[in-house]
């Protein structure tokens, strides 16, 4: 007589399997918005922004989140000598006007940047790495603070 050992492992092994697959999509973060409906800083300067992200930082001017360049964080399960880092890209332009486009990146070790007399400073990132998942480049959302350098006006360069 044969045993049904065997088949009966194969249905558990894929019913853990498809469930294990199953993962549901994050629903999509309320401040990050594309578009004409751009996100805006809130009263402290803070936005959140997910890759191609854009906010409108001062009128006419929109700050797009490019992409993430590098992310060597320390995953959040492990033991690290080093903390890390994430790198970001980011571009400034305004619109309807003939200004250059002001290309530029943040990091953990370098996290400000002044760029068009408008600060910016790299707040965080999520989510937060682990050494089993590879984080997908549309699941990032960047934190980060954006004002006037020194206090004063926000002008067009």
């Amino acid at each position: 007589m044969r045993s049904s050992r065997p088949l009966s492992f194969l249905f558990l092994f894929a019913g853990l399997l498809l469930f294990g697959c199953s993962a549901t999509a994050a629903p999509p973060d309320p401040v990050t918005q594309t578009g004409e409906n751009l996100a805006k800083p809130d009263a402290s300067g803070r936005v959140t922004l997910a890759v191609s992200g854009q906010a409108e930082v001062a009128p006419g001017l929109v700050l797009t989140l490019e992409r993430v360049v590098a992310d060597s964080r320390c995953p959040v399960d492990v033991n690290c000598v080093w903390a890390g880092e994430i790198r970001v890209a980011l571009a400034l332009e305004w619109r309807e006007t003939e200004a250059p486009r002001r290309e530029f990146e943040l990091s953990t070790t370098a996290p400000s940047a002044t760029v068009n007399e408008i600060g910016f400073e790299l707040l965080g990132a999520l989510p937060e790495p682990r050494s089993t998942v590879k984080i997908a480049a549309s699941d990032y959302r960047i934190s980060l603070r954006v004002g006037p350098a020194g206090g004063g006006q926000v002008n067009q360069q």
